[in-house]
């Protein structure tokens, strides 16, 4: 068997670096668009009075979790883009209209508003053809579940941590009188922008050393034995396995198992619940959630957020799990 030498193994490090700073760099211009765009537009929208308007529906929950009905507006604007959703946050964060913990309670409530369209959009087509369109939906309807496992435990926290006082954030302080300033508010997302800018770019540095020195590839090899720890069936532990790589080729493989008499759907979903875990632990908070956060919030608040996920999804998976244990046989 050839072996490669030492310049080729340095041309395909290089390559795998230039690779993975070239998918940074497209998702930098797209996290840089749509902040500006979310602050410019929150900005706005308080001056105006409009979440006022469009936040009635929601009162009634975040009043339950002792939050201000203004973030209304990030809610709703995070079922259009997530990015938009915490660069508002994030605003009102460094403005010291919001405090730490309220951020991260309005994290875990929101969960199931974006969460959901990601899911429809995204995974259940993908589910549907790889699980087949009962087992698909399954899994998808169990997934968006778990959304709302998150956003409960956001109220709890909110009703445990939060105080009773209620008050409302305006910007009337900044905004004379309520009216739209156009000026003002593209220099406040001109400064949040480049906030974010640099901050991403020192994140995004560190990561591409962390991966080119194979640190990742080093926590998905502890992906066995983490799944065996969930009691996660030895002939569905493949799927696990491949979860933590990638998930949607993890759909794919347990809808293959399913259809070969391999495994039991039931044993495939539970596989598949237990792989998120992993997949979120070793990869999806420390290269995608982590670095995405401290490049809007403070270092502080980003780690609080996403302890916060890991935390729902350590909450969520076994719920999820004696779910499927106890759905009828389909």
């Amino acid at each position: 068997m050839p072996r490669c030498t030492g310049s080729e193994v340095s041309s395909m490090a290089s390559a795998l670096l230039s690779d993975i700073l070239l998918r940074y760099a497209s998702s930098l211009l797209f996290l840089l668009a749509t902040t500006f765009a979310g602050v410019f537009l929150a900005d706005i929208l308080f001056s105006l009075g409009f979440h006022r308007k469009i936040g009635r529906p929601l009162r009634p929950l975040l009043k339950s979790a002792r939050l201000p009905e203004e973030l209304s507006v990030p809610i709703i604007t995070g079922m259009i883009d997530s990015r938009a959703e915490h660069a508002i946050v994030s605003s009102l964060v460094r403005s010291e209209a919001l405090s730490h913990r309220e951020a991260v309670c309005y994290s875990l409530i929101s969960l199931p508003f974006g969460g959901s369209r990601l899911m429809i959009q995204y995974v259940l087509p993908v589910a549907i053809a790889g699980l087949g369109p009962v087992v698909g939906t399954i899994y998808v309807a169990l997934s968006i579940l778990g959304l709302f496992i998150g956003m409960i435990i956001g109220v709890i926290g909110g009703r445990i941590f939060l105080t009773e006082e209620r008050r409302k954030i305006t910007l009337e302080d900044e905004i004379q009188g309520r009216k739209v300033d156009i000026r003002r508010s593209l220099l406040k997302a001109a400064s949040m922008t480049k906030n974010v800018g640099v901050k991403y770019v020192i994140v995004v540095i560190i990561l591409s050393i962390l991966i080119y020195f194979g640190m990742f590839d080093y926590l998905k090899s502890l992906s066995t034995p983490l799944a065996k720890a969930f009691f996660v069936s030895p002939v569905a532990l493949p799927i696990t396995i491949t979860y933590a790589v990638n998930s949607m080729a993890a759909v794919l493989m347990a809808g293959e198992f399913i259809r070969g008499g391999i495994v039991m759907w039931k044993d495939a979903l539970i596989a598949l619940f237990v792989g998120r875990v992993i997949f979120a632990i070793i990869s999806e908070f420390p290269r995608h959630s982590f670095p995405f956060y401290v490049s809007i919030y403070q270092p502080k608040l980003a780690l609080k957020l996403t302890l916060a996920l890991i935390f729902y999804t350590l909450i969520s998976t076994p719920l999820l799990v004696l779910a499927v244990r106890i759905l009828p046989v389909v």
